[in-house]
């Protein structure tokens, strides 16, 4: 049976990933003496405010959202604000998706 995590206690906290430049796909390993980890793209598991976020943004999504406006009104409409309990504005949520590596 396979080990996982869910999440990569490798990556930095920062949660800017830049990929390390040996390793990784593409490379040969002599089959049966490489272990093939599974790896999460993240630092930490998710807080459950994060999951909520990621479960209203699916809802929003599948009722056709396309734009980052009507996404945000959208999240504001049903009071899914940022972690600070403030309102969503078309910056603060970019900044949010650029900070955190969505």
């Amino acid at each position: 049976m396979s080990e996982y995590l869910d999440f990569n206690p490798a990556l930095p906290e920062s949660r800017q990933f830049t990929p390390p430049k040996e390793g990784g796909n593409g490379n040969i390993h002599k089959p049966g003496a490489y272990q093939n980890l599974i790896w999460q793209t993240r630092s930490r598991p998710p807080e459950s405010w994060e999951i909520n976020l990621i479960a209203q943004l699916e809802t929003l999504f599948e009722q056709g959202v396309e734009t980052l406006p009507e996404l945000v009104n959208g999240l504001n409409a049903i009071k899914m604000y940022d972690q600070h309990g403030e309102p969503w504005s078309d910056v603060s949520f970019q900044t949010f998706l650029q900070v955190n590596g969505y």
